[in-house]
C-alpha cells in the first residue's frame, strides 16, 4: 500500500500537468515573465531572487518552451513536498518512539494532508516562486529536525544552510523560518551544540546569498527595494478604527482557510475530534512533543501574516509555507487517534482532493461547455492568462514589415506576452518608462528612451492611445485593425519626434 499511495501522489503531478494543459490558456503574466528572465540568467532579477528562472531554464531545455515545458518542473516541486514530509513524519515517528498501528502513520498522513490542500491542488498547476519555496521549506523541516537531533554531526547543519540559501533565492519568505529557529532553540535545545549548528547553518546561507547581494547592490537594490515596498503598500490607506483592523484581520483568516481547502478543513476536524476524545486516555494524555515541534514551524508565520493583514499588506498566497508544519501536526492527532491502521482513508483524501482542485481549476471551462459565456468570469481561474497569443499573432506579422523599426510598449504585462508569443522571431519589446524610478525589471533595464533610439517607432499599447504619445511625435498611424476581436492591443507607428 505504501507504493500505491506513492503512485497516487506522484499521480498528482500528472493531474496538474494535464489540468493545466487542459485549460487552454497561455502563461499567465507573471510565469511569462520568469521564463522571459530565464532566456539570459542573471544573479538577480528586480522582483525576485534568481532560482526560479534557472528551474525553467533546465524545464525547457529538457521539454521545450510550450505551456508544459515551462511548467512541469516546478509543478514537479509540488509533486515531490508530499515525499518529504512523508520522509519526515517517519523520522519524527521513529525518533519519539511512538508505537502506531503503523510506522509509516505519521509520514503518510502528512504527505496526504498537504497533497490535499488547495494550494497544493490549485496553485500547484502554475510556474510560480512558490514551488521552489515549498520545497524548500519542507526540505529544511526535514533537516532541520535530524540536525537537532544529533547537533555535534556539523554536516547536518551544512546541509540546513544549504537548504535554506536555496528557499532564499526563490522567495525571500524562506527568511520567516529563523522565526521558528529561535522557538525551537529556546523552547527545547539550548545547547552550545545546537546553538553553534544554527550559526554555522546562517553562515552558509549568508555566503550563498553574497553573489545575489552583489547583484543588488550593482542595481541599487532592486529586489529588497521591491519587497520592502511590498510590506509597506497600503498602510496609509487603512481605514481607521478597531472594526476596520478586525475585519483585514477576518478576511486574513478566511483567506488561510481557501488555501487549506475543504478536504483538509475536514481531516483538521475529524483529528481534533480523536484528540479531543481520547485526551484523557494514558496513551495520548498529553499532546506528543513532535506535534508541538511542528507547530512551532507554522503559527510564527501564520502570525506575521497575520499583522502584515491589519497594516493592509497581507498576501494571501505569503504564509502558505505554514501548512507544512500544520499538516505534520495534524498527522500525529489523526494517527494517534488510529488504532487500526486504515489506508483508505489516505487513499480516498488524496483522489477527491485531487478530482476537486481540477475540478475547480477548470470551473470557466465547465460553464462554457454549458453554453454559458466566461468572458472576465471570475469562476475562469484561469481567465488572465487567456486569449494573448491569438492576440498578439496578428501584430507579429505587422511589427515584421517594419525591421528597422524601434518595439516599444507603455506596461510590463505587453512586453512579457509578446517576448513569450513572438519567441520564435526572438523579439522583445523596451520598456517607455513612464515613472521617475524603475516600476519593473524592464524599466531597470530594457528602457526606451527616444533620444537614444531612432524612429520609426512601434508603440504596443492595450485600449487607447496616451495622450503623451500624441504629443511627442507629429505621425502616429495606427497599423493594427481598430476593432480587434478578443483582447483591446493595438499596434502604433510613431514618425517625426516633436522636440
Amino acid at each position: 500500500m505504501i507504493q500505491l499511495l506513492s503512485i497516487l501522489l506522484l499521480g498528482l503531478w500528472v493531474l496538474r500537468m494535464l489540468t493545466s494543459a487542459y485549460s487552454g490558456a497561455g502563461l499567465f503574466v507573471d510565469e511569462a515573465q520568469y521564463w522571459e528572465w530565464s532566456r539570459e540568467l542573471a544573479w538577480g532579477y528586480y522582483s525576485k531572487p534568481p532560482l526560479l528562472p534557472v528551474l525553467i531554464k533546465l524545464s525547457v531545455w529538457v521539454a521545450g518552451d510550450s505551456t508544459a515545458g515551462v511548467r512541469w518542473l516546478v509543478q514537479l516541486c509540488w509533486a515531490v513536498v508530499p515525499l518529504v514530509l512523508w520522509r519526515l513524519g517517519w523520522e519524527m515517528q521513529r525518533d519519539s518512539q511512538r508505537t502506531l498501528s503503523s510506522p509509516h502513520a505519521i509520514g503518510a498522513w502528512a504527505a496526504v494532508l498537504f497533497a490535499s490542500s488547495l494550494v497544493s491542488g490549485v496553485l500547484g498547476q502554475v510556474a510560480t516562486t512558490d514551488g521552489p519555496l515549498m520545497l524548500f521549506w519542507a526540505l529544511q523541516l526535514w533537516l532541520m529536525w535530524r540536525a537537532l537531533a544529533q547537533p555535534a554531526h556539523l554536516t547536518r547543519w551544512l546541509l540546513v544552510g544549504l537548504v535554506l540559501a536555496l528557499g532564499l533565492l526563490s522567495k525571500y519568505t524562506m527568511s520567516a523560518v529563523l522565526a521558528s529557529w529561535v522557538l525551537w532553540w529556546w523552547f527545547a535545545h539550548r545547547t552550545v551544540a545546537v546553538s553553534k549548528g544554527m550559526a554555522l547553518a546562517a553562515v552558509v546561507a549568508a555566503l550563498a546569498m553574497l553573489p545575489h547581494l552583489a547583484w543588488n547592490q550593482a542595481h541599487d537594490w532592486p529586489t529588497l527595494k521591491h519587497t520592502a515596498d511590498l510590506l509597506a503598500d497600503g498602510r496609509t490607506t487603512i481605514p481607521a478604527g478597531f472594526a476596520a483592523v478586525m475585519l483585514r484581520l477576518g478576511e486574513y483568516v478566511a483567506s488561510q482557510g481557501l488555501l487549506a481547502g475543504p478536504v483538509l478543513w475536514v481531516m483538521a476536524l475529524l483529528g481534533l475530534s480523536r484528540w479531543v476524545m481520547n485526551k484523557k486516555s494514558a496513551s495520548s494524555a498529553s499532546q506528543p512533543s513532535p506535534a508541538v515541534w511542528a507547530w512551532h514551524a507554522s503559527w510564527p508565520l501564520w502570525t506575521i501574516g497575520g499583522i502584515q493583514a491589519m497594516q493592509g499588506t497581507a498576501q494571501i498566497n505569503w504564509p502558505a509555507p505554514a501548512l507544512l508544519g500544520g499538516c505534520v501536526a495534524l498527522a500525529w492527532l489523526l494517527a494517534a487517534g488510529q488504532t487500526h491502521w486504515r489506508w483508505r482513508g489516505l487513499v480516498l483524501a488524496v483522489v477527491i482532493s485531487g478530482v476537486f482542485s481540477s475540478a475547480l481549476s477548470l470551473g470557466g471551462d465547465w460553464r462554457a461547455r454549458l453554453g454559458l459565456s466566461v468572458q472576465k468570469s471570475k469562476w475562469d481561474l484561469w481567465g488572465r492568462a487567456r486569449g494573448w497569443q491569438e492576440a498578439l499573432q496578428p501584430l507579429q506579422a505587422l511589427t515584421a514589415q517594419h525591421p528597422q523599426a524601434t518595439l516599444v510598449a507603455l506596461d510590463r504585462t505587453l512586453i512579457i506576452h509578446s517576448a513569450y508569443a513572438w519567441r520564435e522571431q526572438q523579439t522583445m519589446a523596451l520598456s517607455w518608462q513612464q515613472t521617475p524610478q524603475p516600476l519593473h525589471h524592464y524599466d531597470l533595464l530594457y528602457r526606451f528612451e527616444p533620444a537614444k533610439h531612432p524612429e520609426p517607432v512601434l508603440l504596443l499599447v492595450m485600449g487607447e492611445l496616451p495622450a503623451f504619445v500624441r504629443a511627442r511625435y507629429s505621425q502616429v498611424q495606427l497599423l493594427s485593425d481598430p476593432q480587434p476581436a478578443g483582447r483591446a492591443l493595438f499596434l502604433w507607428l510613431l514618425k517625426d519626434p516633436l522636440p
